[in-house]
C-alpha cells in the first residue's frame, strides 16, 4: 500500500466523528505539559503486577490490576516484559497536535455550493428539465410560468448518469421554483378533477337511471357539445402537458403525455362528429375518459413537484448531510449501498431523470397507438360500419391511456418523500429510489456501530524499558492514520496531553487483525492479540485483554491499550431491523476488535449472514470519498445507523409499490385495449359506453391506491 503522509489534524478527526462538520476551536491554547500522562512509580515489589497503568485523560485514579489467574504445573510460564520507571526523553521533534493545521474537508452541501459560482438555473416542470419541444411552443401558448421542473430527461428512459457539476442548480433557487409551481399544479389538477367528475356523471347518466334533466338527457348533440366544452377546459388546464405530448410525436419522445394527447385529439374529433350528426347509435364520445387521463397527468406532475421540493428542502437546509451512494463493487449486477460524507453535486439533476412508469410507457406507447388505429379500423370497416371509424379509434386510444400511468411511480415517490423529509433525508428521485430499493447489500462502518463518544481508552500499560512518550505517540499516530472507531479516542489522547503526531509511512493493513507501518525509521505493529501471535510476538497470558490494542516496536511488545466500548440501543434496534430485511450487511470496520463474537455479545443478536471482508478490502470499501462510479442515491440529514436503516426500509417499500403499480397500469392498458376491440367488433357499443369504460379503468387503479395507502400507514 502507498505511503501515508503524516500530518493530519487531530481536532479535525474528532470533529469528523462528532458529525459536526465544523472546524475545531479558533484559538488553540498551548499544550499544557503538566497534564501529560505520568507513569506511576513502581517499587521492587511489583512482581505481582508487572504492569504500569496510565490513566488516559484527566488524572483519574489508576485502575487496580486484575488478579493473576492460577497457573498449572503443566503450563510453563511465559517470559514477561519487565516494567519500571521510563526513561525521560524530550518529545519527538515532529509537529505537535496543537500546531497542526485544520485541513479536514467540510462536506456541508450548502457551503460547497456557496464556494463556487452559482450555475445557471434551468427551467423545469413537475421535477424534470424541460425539453426542446417546450422551448419551441411555450412562448406561443403563453405558459412560461407553468412550464417548469421536468422535461429533458422525461420519456427518454436513458441510463441514469450523474449530471455535470455546471448543470446543477442551486438548491435554494430550485426550492423556490418548485414551491411556485406547486400552487399552480394543485389548482389546475383540482379544477380538472371537478370537470372530469361532471363529465363522468353525464356519461354514466346517459346510459343508466341517473337523473339528467332536460334536453341534455335526450339529445346526443347537446350532450356531446357539453362534453366537448368541458374536455377542452381540462385540456386548457394541462395545456403544457398536452403540447408536450403532441411534440413528442415530432421528436420521437412518445410516452404517457403522447398517449393522453392523442386520446384527447381523437375524442374531440369524435365529439365534433357526433354533435354535428346527432347520431346516438354509438353512444356518447369518450371525452370523460380522455379528460381523466389528462387529469392523471396533472396529479402525477403535482406529486413529482412535491417530491422534488422535498429534495431541495433537505439540500438547502444548510446542514451537513451524509450521502448514500450506490455501486456494484462487491458483486457485478448487484447494488451495494455506501454511506459517505461527500459532496452531493448532481443530486438534483439525478432526481429529475425518467422514472419507471415513463420508461415502460416510452417503450409501450408506440405499440398501443399503432394497435389502437389498426384495431379501430378493423372493428369498424371490416364490420361494415364506416361511420364509426373515428369513434372506434377514439375508444381504443382512450382506454390505452389509463389515468394511473402518470401516478404509478409519482405517488409512491411522493409518499416516501413525505416520510423521509421529516427526518431530514431525501431520495434522488426514481433513480435513487431504484438504487436503494433494489440494493442487495449495505456497507456498515465503525462509526455506524459505535458513534463518537462510545469508544474510550480504559487504561494504558507500558513495558518498563520502553519510552512511554514514544509508545503513546507512535500508537496514536498509526491508529489516527488507520481511521475507524479507534481514531477519535487516540486523537483525543494525543491532543489533550500534547503528544507529537509522527509521520506514518508504509502503512499496510494485515488480514490477521492489525496494521504495520514505519514511524521515524522504526517498524511499528499495532493490532489485536491474535495479530501479534501471527507476527511472532508472544503475549503472556496474564496480559491478554478482551478488547485491547497491542503495540510492538521492532518486533518487541511495548504497550497495551485497553478499550472500553459502550453499545447504543438505537444501533441494536437498527441491526435487528437490518437482519430482518433483504439487505445483507457488509461490515467494513477498521477496528480490529469489532468481530462477529463482539457484536453477538454487545448487541445480543445472531450474526449469521453478517459478512466481514478481509482487512485490505475493508479499507477500500470504507474509503471516506469512494470512487467516482459511486452515484448519490439519497442523503441523510441525521447521523446514526438507525436513520440509515429506516431510510432503506422506506425506499424498499416505495420501490416495491411503484413496480407493482406500474405493472398493473401497463396490464390495464393492454387488456383494456383488447376488451374494447372485442366489444366494438361485436357492435356492443352500449356495453362499451364511456361510463362503463371509466369504471373498468378505475378498477385497475384500485390496487395502486390500496398499495399506496398501505405504504403511507406503514
Amino acid at each position: 500500500m502507498s505511503t501515508i503522509a503524516n500530518e493530519f489534524d487531530l481536532d479535525a478527526i474528532l470533529n469528523e466523528f462528532r458529525g459536526s462538520g465544523s472546524p475545531g476551536p479558533q484559538a488553540k491554547a498551548p499544550a499544557d505539559r503538566s497534564k501529560r500522562l505520568v507513569l506511576k512509580s513502581v517499587d521492587d515489589a511489583i512482581q505481582e503486577d508487572n504492569l504500569e497503568i496510565l490513566n488516559g485523560s484527566l488524572g483519574e485514579a489508576p485502575p487496580q490490576a486484575a488478579p493473576e489467574p492460577p497457573r498449572t504445573e503443566a503450563e510453563p510460564e511465559a517470559p514477561e516484559p519487565e516494567f519500571g520507571e521510563p526513561v525521560s526523553v524530550p518529545p519527538p521533534p515532529e509537529t505537535s497536535a496543537e500546531e497542526l493545521t485544520d485541513d479536514w474537508e467540510d462536506m456541508d452541501y450548502a457551503s460547497a455550493q456557496a464556494a463556487g459560482e452559482a450555475p445557471p438555473e434551468t427551467a423545469r416542470r413537475g421535477g424534470k428539465q424541460k425539453s426542446k419541444s417546450e422551448r419551441i411552443l411555450a412562448p406561443l401558448v403563453g405558459l412560461l410560468a407553468l412550464i417548469a421542473l421536468r422535461r429533458e430527461q422525461r420519456a427518454r428512459g436513458a441510463p441514469a448518469a450523474a449530471a455535470p457539476e455546471g448543470n446543477e442548480p442551486d438548491p435554494k433557487k430550485a426550492l423556490d421554483l418548485y414551491t411556485s409551481q406547486e400552487v399552480s399544479l394543485r389548482l389546475r389538477a383540482l379544477a380538472a378533477t371537478v370537470l372530469t367528475l361532471l363529465m363522468l356523471y353525464v356519461s354514466c347518466a346517459w346510459s343508466s337511471f341517473l337523473p339528467l334533466g332536460g334536453v341534455l338527457g335526450s339529445s346526443v348533440r347537446v350532450a356531446s357539445a357539453l362534453l366537448l366544452l368541458m374536455e377542452l377546459s381540462v385540456m386548457l388546464c394541462g395545456l403544457d402537458l398536452f403540447t408536450g405530448g403532441l411534440m413528442g410525436f415530432a421528436f420521437g419522445e412518445i410516452g404517457t403525455e403522447s398517449l393522453a394527447a392523442a386520446s384527447c385529439v381523437l375524442s374531440v374529433l369524435d365529439a365534433m362528429i357526433l354533435a354535428g350528426t346527432n347520431n346516438g347509435a354509438y353512444g356518447l364520445p369518450y371525452c370523460a375518459v380522455s379528460a381523466a387521463s389528462m387529469t392523471g397527468l396533472l396529479w402525477g406532475a403535482y406529486f413529482n413537484c412535491r417530491a422534488g421540493r422535498g429534495v431541495c428542502r433537505v439540500l438547502s437546509s444548510g446542514k451537513s448531510a451524509y450521502s448514500v451512494c450506490s455501486d456494484t463493487a462487491l458483486s457485478p449486477g448487484e447494488i451495494t449501498l455506501f454511506k459517505l460524507r461527500r459532496n452531493v453535486t448532481g443530486f438534483i439533476a439525478r432526481s429529475e431523470e425518467a422514472d419507471l412508469g415513463e420508461s415502460v410507457y416510452a417503450a409501450l406507447s408506440p405499440f398501443l397507438l399503432i394497435a389502437s388505429v389498426l384495431l379501430g379500423l378493423l372493428s369498424s370497416l371490416a364490420r361494415g360500419r364506416a361511420g364509426s371509424v373515428v369513434h372506434c379509434i377514439s375508444v381504443m386510444s382512450a382506454v390505452s391511456a389509463t389515468f394511473s400511468c402518470a401516478v404509478c411511480v409519482a405517488l409512491p415517490l411522493y409518499i416516501a418523500s413525505r416520510k423521509l423529509t421529516r427526518a431530514g433525508s431525501a431520495l434522488a428521485g426514481w433513480s435513487g429510489l431504484h438504487d436503494v430499493g433494489a440494493a442487495r447489500s449495505i456497507v456498515i462502518t465503525d462509526e455506524d456501530l459505535f458513534p463518537y463518544g462510545t469508544v474510550r481508552i480504559g487504561s494504558i500499560r507500558v513495558v518498563q524499558n520502553a519510552d512511554a512518550d514514544k509508545v503513546i505517540s507512535y500508537t496514536g499516530s498509526v491508529i489516527a492514520a488507520s481511521g475507524g472507531a479507534l481514531a477519535p479516542p487516540f486523537a483525543e489522547l494525543l491532543r489533550r496531553n500534547g503528544y507529537a503526531v509522527c509521520r506514518v509511512e508504509s502503512f499496510t493493513p494485515k488480514d490477521g487483525g492489525g496494521v504495520t507501518a514505519a514511524v521515524r525509521g522504526e517498524s511499528v505493529s499495532v493490532g489485536s492479540s491474535g495479530f501479534m501471535n501471527l507476527m511472532g510476538i508472544r503475549i503472556p497470558r496474564k496480559l491478554t485483554a478482551r478488547n485491547a490494542v497491542y503495540t510492538a516496536i521492532n518486533g518487541a511488545l511495548v504497550g497495551i491499550f485497553e478499550i472500553d466500548y459502550e453499545p447504543v440501543g438505537q444501533v441494536q434496534e437498527a441491526l435487528v431491523l437490518l437482519s430482518q430485511s433483504r439487505l445483507a450487511p457488509v461490515f467494513a470496520v477498521r477496528d480490529f476488535n469489532i468481530n462477529p463474537a463482539m457484536l453477538r455479545d454487545y448487541f445480543e443478536l445472531p450474526t449469521d449472514g453478517f459478512r466481514f471482508p478481509a482487512y485490505s478490502e475493508r479499507y477500500t470499501l470504507s474509503a471516506p470519498e469512494g470512487g467516482a462510479e459511486r452515484r448519490s442515491a439519497a442523503v441523510l440529514g441525521q447521523d446514526g445507523m438507525g436513520a440509515l436503516v429506516e431510510m432503506t426500509e422506506c425506499a424498499r417499500k416505495a420501490y416495491q409499490t411503484a413496480r407493482v403499480s406500474t405493472a398493473v397500469s401497463a396490464a390495464g392498458s393492454v387488456l383494456g385495449l383488447l376488451l374494447m376491440f372485442l366489444l366494438c367488433w361485436t357492435g356492443a357499443f352500449a356495453t362499451a359506453s364511456a361510463g362503463k369504460a371509466i369504471v373498468f379503468m378505475l378498477l385497475w387503479l384500485v390496487p395502486e391506491i390500496v398499495l399506496s395507502i398501505g405504504f403511507w400507514r406503514s
